[in-house]
């Protein structure tokens, strides 16, 4: 049995440890000014951070990194939480698979390839706007300037949402029934009945809905990559798709600070944030 053990924790180390060594590599030619304007890297301690938080490129990729996952965190657990009590209503398990199925879709769906359906959604020729123009209500300029940016968030919301509802449905789930059928009983009606049980009871899939949602819209770059055409259009850059502009522009130094100040914003508020959770489900 300790020999199967080992082997299974062989390559948890192996992989584990290959991180860290790109964690350590990026993060010391951070310290240096290595770019295309100096090809011999050379330590320059903090001067390259300095220069990158103060340039607008970053605060602007930052702000953008910022709003994306703000709005995530609000709008996907309040469209989870709401999609969860709707299926947690379904008596019948055949019937609530099934809709369960079409919410959470949008997970199986690459991100680049959501990037390119909605490309053609958004298309005023062909898409949305098509249809709008056929009933003469307002066709919004959805790829335009800053509307590029609303648009990434509403896929975003579409694409994720669901993740937030699997962790609130199964936190509903946990519930002892008694408590739900002793409220039917009173003639407690369902949205009572998901206002003063359900949603109290939530705090579990509110905590790792969040994180995720933190995680996967604050990293995000497939999206804003395909929906602005590149990594170069300021009104849908976030921090990785100015880290990459960066990168592919030969300047090396500050594509390495951008991505150790993703990692530590990252680290920041998730590890907290997992383990007030893990506190919380020790003394459940």
């Amino acid at each position: 049995m300790v020999n199967k053990s080992v082997l299974f924790v062989i390559p948890v180390l192996f992989f584990s440890g290959f991180l860290l060594y790109l964690i350590i590599w990026n993060l010391y030619y951070s310290f240096t000014d290595w770019s295309i304007l100096h090809p011999v890297p050379r330590f320059v301690l903090f001067e390259t951070y300095v220069s990158v938080i103060n340039s607008f490129g970053f605060i602007n990729s930052l702000s953008h990194s910022l709003e994306i996952s703000g709005f995530m965190v609000i709008t996907g657990n309040i469209i989870g939480l709401l999609l969860a009590g709707l299926l947690f209503s379904i008596q019948s398990h055949r019937y609530r698979t099934a809709v369960m199925s079409i919410f959470i879709y949008p997970l199986t769906i690459s991100m680049a390839a959501n990037g390119l359906i909605f490309l053609w959604l958004f298309n005023p020729n062909v898409g949305i706007n098509w249809i709008l123009g056929l009933l003469h209500l307002p066709q919004p300029p959805w790829l335009t300037s800053h509307y590029t940016l609303y648009s990434i968030m509403l896929i975003m919301a579409w694409a994720y949402s669901g993740i937030a509802m699997l962790f609130y449905l199964a936190s509903f789930m946990n519930i002892d029934k008694s408590i739900i059928e002793a409220a039917k009983m009173d003639g407690a009606t369902y949205f009572r009945i998901f206002r003063k049980i359900l949603i109290p009871n939530a705090m579990n899939g509110f905590i790792v809905s969040t994180a995720l949602l933190f995680l996967f819209s604050f990293r995000v770059f497939t999206l804003p990559y395909i929906i602005s055409g590149g990594p170069s259009n300021y009104y849908a850059q976030t921090l990785l798709t100015y880290q990459y502009f960066l990168f592919v522009s030969s300047y090396f130094a500050q594509s390495s600070v951008v991505d150790t100040i993703v990692v530590a914003i990252a680290f920041a508020v998730v590890v907290p944030y997992a383990l007030f959770g893990m506190k919380r489900w020790v003394h459940a």
